[in-house]
């Protein structure tokens, strides 16, 4: 950007924040520098932004929860957002919902283990699975996450969102197609898409039978995953029929290192962080797992983390 544009978004964004450090907010805790970072708890600022954003040119992505993502070293140009939530975010409807369903809308910005823990204390079955996975809602409902079993386009009724004219739409379910570790979007819609809130439809149920379901999810989570260094949870998609875990597993990769970059002697599916790792080690252990896994079993692992 140059300085003129710097001056006009901090017009419209006075939180607009610079040469921003993406170590600090991916959950690698490593990564390159974004040239600008708006963080927002209000989404009447977005349609906005995201109008000047389209007439000035200026590229900009969705960051979510930071729990998904790797940025290269270096500069990345553009505008990054990043929308923040509260329990005020959480609002119950009134309206009736089918087969017994209630539902609840939520912003984008909230993370997973605030709703989940609103569910428990409210009295709100359906999103269990969840428990233990980082981010936030919207990033959720983009990537449609999931896990033992269940996924975030079981429970969507519906997405509020904008186009990158800063156009509001809201999308039912029935629109999107949710695959494997993806949201799709309607046509109109796949080229830049900002998701700023959803519609979930929970069951009734009693918060101790809520929070014994929550308690054995990630109790089950813990005795899988490595603690105490940073990573990103899954890095590869499974492929079909398999899962990415084992095939690094039978590749003899658990425990194998690429400078301060390891796979992970519990999980082979985790990369992680043993300390002072940059991007480029993660990512040339990424590229080694993906020729070792491909050599020994014929199959091209895809990263489920997203690489910018």
């Amino acid at each position: 950007m140059n300085s003129s544009q710097k001056k006009a978004l901090e017009r419209l964004c006075p939180m607009v924040r610079w040469q921003v450090s993406m170590a600090d907010f991916s959950s690698f805790r490593t990564g390159g520098t974004i040239e600008a970072l708006v963080e927002t708890g209000d989404c009447s600022v977005l349609p906005g932004l995201l109008r000047w954003l389209g007439e000035e040119r200026i590229p900009w992505q969705v960051l979510g929860g930071g729990s998904n993502i790797l940025f290269k070293s270096g500069l990345h140009e553009g505008v990054f957002l990043r929308l923040k939530g509260s329990q005020r975010d959480l609002l119950l409807r009134e309206d009736p919902a089918p087969e017994g369903l209630h539902l609840v809308d939520v912003q984008a910005g909230i993370r997973l283990s605030r709703l989940l823990g609103w569910c428990a204390q409210q009295g709100f079955s359906g999103l269990e699975f969840m428990t233990g996975i980082p981010g936030t809602v919207g990033g959720a409902v983009a990537m449609n996450a999931g896990a033992f079993g269940g996924c975030m386009g079981d429970r969507l009724v519906a997405l509020r969102c904008l186009n990158a004219r800063g156009e509001a739409a809201e999308l039912p379910a029935r629109l999107l197609s949710f695959q494997y570790r993806q949201t799709l979007f309607p046509p109109a819609y796949r080229e830049h898409c900002l998701i700023t809130g959803a519609t979930l439809g929970l069951r009734l149920a009693a918060g101790a039978d809520i929070r014994e379901r929550m308690r054995a999810v990630l109790a089950q989570r813990r005795a899988r995953q490595p603690l105490g260094m940073p990573s990103a949870g899954s890095f590869f998609k499974n492929p079909p029929g398999d899962y990415a875990g084992r095939l690094i597993e039978r590749a003899g990769l658990k425990g194998y290192s690429h400078g301060q970059a390891m796979v992970s002697p519990r999980h082979g599916n985790i990369i992680v962080n043993r300390g002072g790792a940059s991007p480029e080690d993660i990512l040339g252990l990424m590229r080694v797992v993906q020729e070792r896994v491909r050599r020994h079993c014929g199959i091209v692992l895809e990263p489920e983390v997203r690489l910018f």
